[in-house]
């Protein structure tokens, strides 16, 4: 089968399928998608709330809980506890199938009646202490984490993977402690503001740094101690210029991040962080082969299009996953074998368009069920009677247009603006409403009832009393508190106390960690420096006085400011 060329039906853009693609859709016995990549993402992640949460009250026990849809919404909510317990049963909300009309309406009016898992965690289950937590397990003592398990003391974070005491973080998927503003950093401990980078101890602003300690404001180190911008220093020297930064301070970090954001603009960078990994595109990509435009994942293979995942086989367009295989088009079917069109479906089995069915099989159009088998719409059906009805119920999808793809935006309980498609897609409320997605305007918000204006410069001037204070986001003026936990860390590590919101702080992490999207560009090396002029190589390059030939696909655009070098040229100047 060759490479087809073809038009997207949403944005009109091109895209291309390739025959190892082909083969997959035949593979799942699907059509090949009529969404371009991006499209196809952005559709997923309408369906997907990370972080937006609202108090609500259990429809079951009546507890209060804390819920990632608001009020408003349809589906009664159930806390943890009551929604993953016996005492109730989602076959009870059953309806008959009519296959001569739209599946999808028929699907959201079930969807509008099942009780919903209010917050997807285990708190009270298998976590401890860790209720503003979502899309989380195993966890203890943690606060608005999202997308982690088997964590420890982490606050402010998203997608850790054993790590401890770590805040405002992102991307630590082989362990951390002590880490603070770091991304996609591995085995490392008390370090802040550091970045792609491995095997660091008592770091503060770095880059790519690998088995160093006590180094500050550097790019590129290997196996060093007391360095401060590449330069190697006495210890008594190092530690004279880190105390003259007071990074305890609010003043000495701004300083120091500012002067950190310019210097690492005149080094080279990497055009992607893939490590341990064959025949691979993507970013924050390891111990992986064959995985294409594959962002935060480890151990992938014969995959393609997929973000956040661990341990994955033979799937495609997935929004978070772990330990599955032949899934598509998804979003979390985690341990999970053909499951088709889905989110939040577990251990499951030849499921499809269905949502948060857990330990299932053969299941079509479900909502809720958990240990079920030969299910339509959460009707049950003998074996026969299922084989024969998917059939010709997907045969009168196709005909309709409706098969093949994942469920339209239209139908997620999600405002566009609730749902992490804010974050990588960012749409205006006019933009939104025209392409006919819904927008919240009630989010929970306080503004102006911030008590305390001036906080203390040092954290080592902070007192207890800022517990009981409230404080005001220099960007976006949004109210907000620190938690003793976080006031424990802050002083712990000499961190000064933070002057904006989570939720910027959030989209700042974002911002550093790069779009999920790949522009094809060729290496910056020109011979003796890079194209810019800003950096000067210090070894030849295997091309030597010319422009380096290598082209490689990135998540860095064409219009950013960094350096971007290719593998070779980037390794021989860093090793």
């Amino acid at each position: 089968m060759n490479t087809e060329t073809r038009t997207c039906k949403n944005c009109n853009q091109k895209f291309i399928i390739e025959p190892d693609d082909f083969s997959f859709y035949k593979k799942i016995d699907v059509p090949p998608p009529t969404f371009c990549p991006d499209c196809r993402q952005r559709r997923r992640m309408t369906w997907r709330n990370d972080y937006h949460f609202y108090p609500r009250e259990c429809a079951l026990c009546e507890n209060r809980v804390l819920s990632i849809y608001s009020p408003d919404k349809p589906a009664p909510v159930y806390c943890p506890k009551c929604w993953w317990g016996d005492k109730w049963d989602a076959k009870d909300y059953g309806k008959s199938l009519d296959t001569n009309e739209p599946f999808f309406p028929q699907f959201k009016a079930l969807l509008n009646k099942v009780p919903t898992l209010a917050i997807l965690n285990d708190d009270g289950i298998a976590s401890v202490n860790c209720q503003y937590t979502n899309y989380f397990a195993l966890g203890k003592n943690c606060y608005m984490v999202i997308n982690s398990w088997k964590v420890e003391e982490c606050m402010y974070s998203v997608c850790l993977v054993r790590a401890k005491n770590v805040l405002d973080s992102a991307v630590i998927l082989e362990g951390g402690e002590h880490l603070y503003h770091a991304i996609n950093v591995e085995g490392s401990f008390h370090s802040r503001y550091v970045f792609n980078s491995v095997g660091l101890m008592n770091c503060a602003y770095c880059y790519d740094c690998r088995n160093s300690s006590n180094c500050f404001m550097s790019i590129g180190l290997r196996n060093k101690q007391y360095c401060f911008k590449n330069e190697q220093y006495r210890k008594e020297e190092y530690e004279k210029i880190l105390e003259d930064y007071s990074l305890h301070t609010w003043s000495g970090a701004e300083r120091a991040r500012k002067e950190f954001k310019e210097l690492i603009l005149h080094y080279p960078r990497k055009f992607a962080n893939i490590t341990t990994s064959v025949n691979c595109t993507g970013n924050y990509l390891m111990n992986s082969k064959n995985a294409k435009h594959c962002y935060i994942t480890v151990r992938v293979e014969n995959s393609k299009y997929f973000e956040r995942g661990d341990t994955i086989r033979d799937s495609y367009d997935c929004l978070s996953g772990g330990e599955q295989e032949l899934c598509y088009d998804s979003i979390n079917p985690d341990n999970s074998y053909m499951t088709l069109f889905t989110s939040y479906c577990h251990k499951d089995n030849d499921v499809r368009y269905s949502d948060s069915c857990q330990s299932s099989e053969h299941c079509f159009g479900c909502v809720g069920l958990k240990s079920a088998k030969y299910c339509i719409l959460n009707k049950q059906y003998s074996k026969e009677e299922y084989e024969k009805t998917v059939p010709l119920l997907v045969k009168k999808m196709k005909e309709r247009g409706e098969y093949g793809e994942f469920f339209p935006s239209t139908l997620s309980p999600f405002c566009y603006n609730e749902s992490v498609a804010q974050d990588e897609f960012p749409k205006e409320k006019s933009g939104a409403v025209g392409e006919g997605f819904s927008w919240q305007d009630n989010f929970t918000k306080t503004e102006g009832k911030e008590t305390l204006t001036d906080i203390p410069d040092s954290i080592d001037q902070v007192t207890d009393d800022i517990l009981q204070n409230v404080l005001s986001c220099i960007a976006c003026k949004r109210n907000y508190r620190i938690t003793e936990q976080e006031l424990r860390f802050y002083r712990q590590n000499r961190i000064p106390v933070p002057r904006a919101c989570f939720f910027c702080r959030l989209t700042e992490l974002y911002k550093e960690r790069g779009p999920v999207h790949l522009w094809i560009r060729r290496c910056q090396c020109t011979g003796e420096k890079s194209s810019n002029e800003a950096y000067k190589n210090t070894i030849g390059h295997f091309h030597g006085d010319k422009p380096c030939p290598n082209e490689f696909e990135t998540s860095y655009a064409p219009d950013r400011p960094e350096i971007v070098y290719c593998e070779q040229c980037y390794q021989a100047e860093v090793v």
